[in-house]
């Protein structure tokens, strides 16, 4: 077997240090500030969830930081945040991912019906950017409105943000940073989204745009259970190839969250139906190998596999990984080093 990172399965709680009497919701997505701060979206009150009165009193607000060693420095976000349009909030009813891009900018996402908006913030939370609007989707032609935006990309120096969309689209979608200008888009193969064959496009959620250490863009099609690469040319990009991650996976796809390895040579993928993480060759795109998130061998809890789904991950400096893990929060994943 081809050398590769390896991780402990035995999951590490990461050390958080919540302010008294607060606590955090289900475990959404993380990112890392330039400066090492580690930004956690989490969602205590998800739809169709009857809260009890008061019960938002224990939670953080949607957005908490935390430094380096875990300790809390300031929460923001939730419904009355940011300005409504037309009486309708922006603010996601349903989170879905948060992006820091290198200039520290902070992206928010959502996922539920209506949650067409993509939200760029400083990191005080002063909203500086909406792009689309709530409950008005666009379809895969829209040059101006989204379809459930789940993921960014941010090139500061071009000032163009690659989203991917999404929940109800089938596309990568590009506008510039500052303006929220139209660039550019692609569906599945770089061709047209529109005009893709259903045996060829892209699933819903298209759930994850990223940059790889060669320059490219990588495309997760969550319920294809695939990753396409793609190398940027004048208005759209050119598809190069693909690799299939867990072939037939059902419940909700394999190709959840990926990132890579600091020495560029590995692509982590976060497999949230089977609740693992692989990791792929970044030359070959050869599949090398997986590690469990599922760390109970046996349990007495009736509780299907899928109940502690690992909807997002994160890179850590350290190089670990840490999970965001619906049902249990965030848990660290060690590494072990290559073999």
């Amino acid at each position: 077997m081809a050398p590769r990172p390896r991780f402990s399965s035995v999951l590490e709680d990461p050390g958080l240090k919540l302010p008294p009497g607060k606590k955090l919701g289900g475990a959404i997505a993380a990112a890392y500030s330039p400066e090492g701060d580690l930004f956690l979206l989490h969602q205590w009150n998800p739809p169709g969830m009857d809260a009890t009165p008061g019960d938002a009193d224990q939670f953080l607000p949607d957005v908490a930081r935390f430094k380096p060693d875990g300790t809390f420095v300031d929460a923001w976000g939730g419904p009355d945040h940011i300005p409504r349009v037309n009486g309708v909030q922006q603010w996601p009813v349903g989170r879905e991912g948060i992006e820091i891009d290198a200039e520290g900018n902070v992206w928010i996402f959502g996922y539920f019906q209506g949650d067409d908006a993509v939200l760029k913030f400083n990191q005080a939370g002063e909203l500086l950017l909406r792009i689309g609007e709530r409950e008005k989707p666009g379809n895969d032609d829209s040059t101006q409105l989204l379809g459930g935006p789940t993921s960014c990309y941010h090139d500061v120096e071009n000032r163009e943000v690659f989203i991917s969309d999404g929940y109800g689209n089938h596309r990568v979608i590009s506008f510039n940073s500052d303006t929220g200008e139209f660039i550019r888009m692609w569906g599945a193969y770089g061709k047209k989204p529109s005009e893709v064959s259903p045996e060829e496009s892209y699933g819903n959620p298209v759930h994850k745009v990223a940059l790889g250490p060669n320059g490219r863009l990588y495309v997760c099609d969550r319920p294809n259970c695939r990753i396409q690469e793609f190398e940027r040319v004048p208005g759209g990009a050119t598809f190069l190839r693909e690799v299939v991650i867990a072939p037939g996976t059902e419940n909700w796809g394999s190709a959840f969250d990926l990132d890579f390895h600091p020495d560029g040579k590995f692509m982590y993928v976060c497999d949230g139906s089977n609740i693992r993480v692989w990791v792929a060759d970044v030359e070959t795109f050869e599949v090398l190998g997986w590690t469990s998130a599922l760390e109970q061998g046996e349990g007495d809890g009736n509780v299907p596999r899928h109940f502690s789904l690992v909807h997002r991950f994160r890179l850590e400096p350290t190089g670990d990984i840490l999970l965001a893990c619906t049902g249990r929060g965030y848990l660290r994943m060690k590494h072990l080093g290559i073999s």
